[in-house]
Protein backbone atom coordinates (compact mmCIF):
# COMPACT_ATOMS: atom_id res chain seq x y z
CA UNK A 1 0.00 0.00 0.00
CA UNK A 2 2.88 2.22 0.72
CA UNK A 3 4.33 1.92 -2.42
CA UNK A 4 0.91 2.78 -4.43
CA UNK A 5 0.84 6.29 -2.32
CA UNK A 6 4.30 6.84 -3.21
CA UNK A 7 3.89 6.08 -6.95
CA UNK A 8 0.28 8.32 -6.44
CA UNK A 9 2.06 11.05 -4.82
CA UNK A 10 4.87 12.07 -7.19
CA UNK A 11 2.16 10.94 -9.99
CA UNK A 12 -0.19 14.02 -7.96
CA UNK A 13 3.00 15.96 -7.38
CA UNK A 14 4.26 15.83 -10.88
CA UNK A 15 0.79 17.01 -12.42
CA UNK A 16 0.36 19.92 -10.31
CA UNK A 17 3.81 21.55 -11.07
CA UNK A 18 2.49 20.75 -15.03
CA UNK A 19 -0.58 22.38 -14.16
CA UNK A 20 -2.15 19.28 -15.65
CA UNK A 21 -6.28 18.96 -14.89
CA UNK A 22 -8.34 15.56 -14.59
CA UNK A 23 -8.80 15.12 -18.36
CA UNK A 24 -5.34 16.42 -19.33
CA UNK A 25 -3.64 14.09 -17.15
CA UNK A 26 -5.58 10.86 -18.06
CA UNK A 27 -4.60 11.66 -21.44
CA UNK A 28 -1.07 11.90 -20.66
CA UNK A 29 -1.02 8.56 -19.08
CA UNK A 30 -3.89 6.53 -20.58
CA UNK A 31 -5.49 6.10 -17.71
CA UNK A 32 -9.18 6.37 -17.35
CA UNK A 33 -10.75 9.79 -15.88
CA UNK A 34 -12.15 7.75 -12.34
CA UNK A 35 -8.45 6.28 -11.84
CA UNK A 36 -6.98 9.67 -12.15
CA UNK A 37 -9.66 11.20 -9.82
CA UNK A 38 -8.78 8.73 -7.58
CA UNK A 39 -4.84 8.80 -7.74
CA UNK A 40 -5.53 12.70 -6.60
CA UNK A 41 -7.59 12.15 -3.75
CA UNK A 42 -5.15 9.11 -2.79
CA UNK A 43 -6.98 6.58 -2.76
CA UNK A 44 -5.22 3.89 -4.97
CA UNK A 45 -6.12 0.69 -2.89
CA UNK A 46 -7.96 -0.84 -6.11
CA UNK A 47 -5.24 0.40 -8.58
CA UNK A 48 -2.03 -2.05 -9.21
CA UNK A 49 1.21 -1.07 -8.60
CA UNK A 50 1.89 -1.99 -12.15
CA UNK A 51 -1.16 0.54 -13.66
CA UNK A 52 0.91 3.13 -11.41
CA UNK A 53 3.93 2.52 -12.25
CA UNK A 54 3.36 2.75 -16.23
CA UNK A 55 1.08 5.88 -15.75
CA UNK A 56 4.44 7.72 -13.67
CA UNK A 57 6.49 6.62 -16.66
CA UNK A 58 4.31 8.22 -19.11
CA UNK A 59 4.13 11.32 -17.65
CA UNK A 60 8.05 11.35 -16.98
CA UNK A 61 8.71 10.58 -20.49
CA UNK A 62 10.44 7.20 -19.63
CA UNK A 63 10.15 4.04 -21.49
CA UNK A 64 8.57 0.72 -19.23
Amino acid sequence: MAQAQTLAGWITIIAEDRGLDERTLAATTDLDIEDVRAILGGVVLMIPLSVLDQALCRLEGRRH
